[in-house]
């Protein structure tokens, strides 16, 4: 045999140190033929295990479904004047407001002066209306019959009658005139939360156009969409929590809806969430939530005793004839605190592995203990 050129430089003393040490070394030490492993023991257990019963539990029945928030009831504040400019702004999205709160002003240069010639105008109706009442009086006072015709004492009738017409128009006019001054000022019409501005300074809106919208008494709700079925379970003035950034938020069934909508057959159910916005919750959130419907008895095991794998939902026994664990396949419906309800695979009184099944497979050798 050839010696590698590297090693044939080395003295022969030097090279028997070194394949003597190689073969001395841990990890080129070989197995005696016919030696077993330690974990190779026959009937040796693979794992210590504690056992749990399949229990019977009355547990609370709730409904879970998801929904928006949104305001109870909002109020459009628009314009009611024509011709106007916006002259100044006192309110801002996001301020709370109370009723009769001033929120934008207009112009009232223009609306005052209108209100001074529609006062002129119902002092000169009001003089010709006293002129023309005094002809009338002194001619029903007249009791000579030809002093007077009667075509002459119709006119004077008459005049007087369009005169009083003429003041009521005038006082009319006068009226309209003092409701736009007081239309100037745009004003809250409840105590809430602006929840939108489109009000402009400077800008002549026309009338009726929104300029304010108002959530009333900052009061929103819950909206949840629920199948037929599900409608039917619930009840006014039931218990319901709305869950926001892991905080539990109590509220209260206001309504049902009277419909179900034909094509998605679902219909919707409206929560009261009081103080909702102190809480954090703003219109257009999307939140899951609860329904209280009652409580049940139902069986149950321990969350720690369930494994998914492949998609399904599974549990493991003890064979207390071979110590053997037995893998069974479970039909669950949901948590409940620390245990999980089962529906089908299991019956109370059984036991079940009760921790640690992630570390199982069916036919594993285990030892129980207490």
């Amino acid at each position: 045999m050839k010696i590698p050129m590297v090693l044939s430089q080395f003295p022969v003393a030097m090279l028997a140190a070194v394949l003597l040490l190689g073969a001395c070394s841990p990890g080129t030490e070989q197995a005696a033929p016919g030696a077993a492993s330690e974990t190779e023991v026959p009937g040796k257990a693979s794992l210590s295990v504690e056992l749990a019963a399949v229990e019977e539990k009355t547990i609370p029945l709730t409904l879970s479904v998801n929904g928006s928030v949104a305001a109870w009831q909002e109020a459009v504040i628009g314009s009611q004047l024509n011709g106007v400019r916006i002259d100044s702004l006192r309110a801002e999205v996001g301020d709370v407001v109370k009723k009769g709160q001033t929120l934008a002003l207009f112009d009232q240069q223009t609306v005052n002066a209108d209100l001074a010639q529609a006062k002129a105008g119902v002092a000169e109706a009001q003089a010709l209306f006293e002129q023309a009442k005094l002809n009338a009086d002194m001619i029903r006072n007249i009791t000579d019959a030809g002093a007077v015709s009667a075509q002459e004492r119709n006119q004077v009738i008459a005049a007087e009658k369009s005169a009083q017409a003429r003041l009521l128009s005038a006082r009319a006019l006068q009226t309209q005139q003092e409701i736009r001054l007081r239309n100037t000022a745009v004003i809250a019409l409840d105590d809430g939360v602006i929840s939108a501005r489109t009000a402009t300074l400077g800008s002549v809106p026309a009338p009726g156009q929104e300029l304010f919208r108002l959530v009333r008494q900052q009061r929103l709700e819950w909206q949840a969409e629920v199948t037929d079925a599900e409608l039917a379970r619930i009840s006014e003035g039931m218990a319901a929590t709305v869950f926001s950034g892991g905080e539990a938020i109590q509220g209260k069934v206001r309504t049902l809806s009277p419909v179900i909508n034909a094509q998605s057959r679902t219909g919707m159910v409206y929560v009261d969430v009081p103080g909702a916005y102190a809480k954090g919750l703003k219109p257009g959130m999307y939140l899951r939530g609860e329904f209280d419907l009652g409580q049940q008895t139902a069986t149950v095991i321990p969350q720690t005793a369930v494994i998914e794998r492949d998609g399904f939902t599974y549990a493991f026994t003890v064979d207390e004839a071979s110590s053997k664990v037995q893998r069974i396949k479970l039909r669950v419906n949901k948590a409940q605190g620390e245990f999980i309800e089962v529906l089908e695979g299991v019956k109370p009184g059984d036991k079940v592995v009760k921790s640690g099944v992630a570390f199982l497979a069916h036919g594993d050798l285990v030892k129980v203990i207490q």
